[in-house]
């Protein structure tokens, strides 16, 4: 690698800039900490490398480099690994580095790659990871969505900083930053040349039995032909369909604010909320709701949007969604919900006081509470006395002929008919995981306490209850 002072690498300090640029506009959204770089091997990464390295002073973050082999192409893998090790090392940065073999469909060894990603962010203390999409990624990510169908959400394409769920031990959302979308192809290109450099070279991106190779070897030419800048047009027709985007996704919040309610497996409206938004913001309020439930990216297509809207004017009744999610009209009620998180009954299990106790799905923390007599406005969060509970609180999900005393009432009623005023979707009832003390019900976890379990000016022990769904 050509090591010539930088102010003989004009493309560098241009993409350098870039680099600079994107991250500033966007660090106030972005946690503190080191900036982890996927780097390959190929140009694209290599140059996002080599000009994020000649802004490390101004830039104020550490920069560590991570490089993922999936174990697909050993000998050519091996040798991207040695280029990347050998680079990273003449820049003097930190290298992650891990081999895996993650199987031969597309979608996982991307999964792999991001989980290793995060593994490496979480270790490293960063909560930003920088991919090396180009403008070229761009135009060629928006003709696919476009041939496939897509609305103005996909035509958004790649957007300059998304987040993404991945396996960390802390259960936060690792931050995607595309500090190079703005450059495209020839500009890598003019980078890796002035350092003199051969970047590694995927056989497969020359094989068009892929959709992408197919765009980016056959249908961006023939565009080109048309108009030279074809991919740069395709790039701004992108960023316009996110600000579009952006704006009714926010008049959508704005119409149900106030009136949604999120729960760990459920979010539901009032029917006449939704009854009465364009067709447009129904759409992007369920999608919503479904990221909660699913994860950033995860979507609803249009063929159940469009049996949604149809069972909002029909009246009551369930649309299956498929990986056991449901969309649900009951009473004056709409709800999106998962069952996913318990789909078998499960039998009475101690709970640990204090500590964290996992059943089938669930996780029940408990924690020492002050006995103030405080409702918490949050359904699935509970303080109850802890003397009234006695030795040995349980959970378990309901069972036949299960009796409560909901808060504010001085006699049992059937369990069954306190799940239905709730509005619990029938899928979702023996799903509910219930704090019992012997055979009282001391609280419906995400509905009410039981009235004899709560906290009074005569407690001197409490205990909070939360309920989360297990990661």
């Amino acid at each position: 690698m050509e090591s010539s002072p930088s102010w003989q690498k004009p493309a560098t300090l241009r993409l350098g800039q870039l680099v600079l640029t994107v991250v500033r506009r966007n660090d106030s959204k972005l946690a503190d900490g080191p900036m982890v770089l996927a780097v390959s091997g190929g140009t694209d990464s290599l140059a996002m490398l080599l000009a994020t390295a000649t802004i490390r002073e101004s830039l104020g973050r550490e920069i560590v480099v991570a490089h993922f082999s999936h174990g697909l192409r050993k000998s050519a893998e091996k040798r991207e690994a040695a280029l990347v090790r050998r680079i990273a090392r003449e820049l003097e940065l930190p290298l992650e580095h891990e081999q895996a073999s993650t199987g031969r469909s597309e979608a996982s060894a991307r999964n792999a790659r991001y989980a290793f990603f995060g593994r490496v962010a979480s270790s490293r203390g960063a909560a930003l990871v920088a991919t090396a999409h180009t403008l070229n990624d761009q135009a060629e990510t928006l003709l696919l969505r476009l041939s496939r169908g897509t609305g103005l959400r996909g035509a958004g394409a790649m957007r300059e900083l998304s987040h993404r769920r991945v396996n960390q031990a802390n259960g936060e959302q690792l931050g995607l930053l595309r500090p190079i979308l703005g450059a495209t192809r020839a500009d890598t290109e003019e980078v890796c040349a002035e350092w003199e450099l051969t970047p590694a070279s995927d056989g497969t991106n020359r094989s068009v039995r892929y959709a992408r190779n197919r765009v980016r070897r056959r249908v961006l030419p023939e565009l080109a032909e048309i108009n030279p800048n074809a991919a740069g047009a395709l790039a701004a027709f992108a960023a316009t369909a996110q600000e579009d985007d952006d704006l009714l996704a926010q008049l959508a919040a704005e119409a149900v604010a106030g009136e949604e309610l999120r729960e760990p497996t459920r979010t539901t409206w009032p029917v006449h909320v939704l009854r009465v938004l364009p067709p447009s913001l129904v759409a992007r309020v369920l999608q919503s709701a479904w990221a909660v439930l699913r994860g950033d990216g995860a979507a609803l297509s249009r063929a159940q949007i469009e049996s949604i809207s149809r069972l909002l004017t029909r009246g009551s009744g369930a649309v299956d969604l498929g990986i056991g999610a449901t969309f649900a009209v009951e009473h004056d009620t709409a709800s999106v919900s998962t069952t996913a998180i318990a789909s078998v009954a499960f039998a009475a299990t101690p709970l640990a006081l204090p500590g964290e106790t996992i059943v089938e799905g669930w996780a029940i923390t408990t924690s020492a509470g002050l006995a103030d007599g405080t409702i918490s406005n949050d359904a699935w969060r509970a303080t109850l006395d802890l003397d009234a509970l006695g030795d040995g609180p349980c959970v378990r999900c309901r069972i036949r002929g299960d009796r409560f005393q909901p808060l504010g009432m001085n006699q049992e009623v059937r369990l069954q008919d306190v799940l239905v005023n709730a509005k619990v979707p029938r899928s979702q009832r023996d799903n509910v995981p219930l704090v019992v003390a012997g055979e009282r019900i001391a609280w419906v976890a995400g509905v009410r306490i039981a009235d004899w379990a709560k906290v009074t000016l005569g407690t001197t022990r409490s205990v909070v209850i939360e309920v989360r769904p297990a990661s």
